[in-house]
């Protein structure tokens, strides 16, 4: 894909067509968003997104791949502490969620790939981010705070489980500061529940 065209555009205008994808994504999936409607919230031609990005597909997958990107570049290393790590990366998540509004509906659609007709194609982006991601969180922590049973993968699986179907109800009803306020406080009871009692 060539964004040499897109990459060249001001700030502004740029900042404006990628707010525009995420937003109409998140809001409606990858099936139901119309370029047209991307092009409408952007205040730009249909053409001209069609000129920057080629297909419907190259803009999504572009877009998939800029939130990880966004990400990660905003991600410190992590500490011996698990739950500590994990607030790094919430505060990542946060900043990145306000400089795009709609982009917490956009990462949780992510985790729907049925809705984009390559799903492989999402899967090993993801892969490859995720990788990157959890090796710098997660690469200092001591596992062996944790009790007897709880290995690794298993423990990354119950906070991811956790703080997103957390997100999904609280921001129903909170702005994202508070909603991220109580994914922390529902992390602190995991960790009484999951630590050794001399790491509390």
């Amino acid at each position: 894909m060539d964004i040499t065209n897109f990459e060249k555009l001001p700030d502004e205008k740029r900042l404006a067509i990628l707010n525009a994808g995420i937003l109409c994504f998140g809001q409606s999936g990858y099936q139901k968003t119309a370029i047209s409607e991307i092009a409408a919230e952007a205040s730009v031609s249909k053409a001209a997104i069609f000129h920057y990005f080629g297909t419907k597909k190259d803009l999504y997958l572009y877009l998939y791949n800029y939130a990880h990107k966004e990400l990660l570049e905003r991600l410190s290393k992590g500490t011996k502490d698990y739950f500590e790590s994990l607030t790094v990366y919430i505060q990542a998540r946060v900043q990145l969620i306000k400089k795009h509004p709609g982009m917490e509906d956009f990462l949780r659609l992510q985790n729907q790939k049925n809705d984009f007709y390559a799903p492989d194609e999402l899967v090993s982006m993801e892969k490859q981010h995720c990788e990157q991601g959890i090796a710098m969180l997660f690469n200092q922590v001591d596992w062996n705070r944790f009790q007897e049973g709880y290995d690794k993968d298993t423990v990354i699986n119950l906070t991811a489980w956790v703080g997103e179907g957390c997100l999904k109800h609280f921001t129903e009803t909170m702005s994202l500061d508070e909603a991220y306020l109580e994914v922390e406080r529902y992390f602190t009871i995991l960790k009484k529940a999951l630590y050794k009692p001399e790491y509390l």
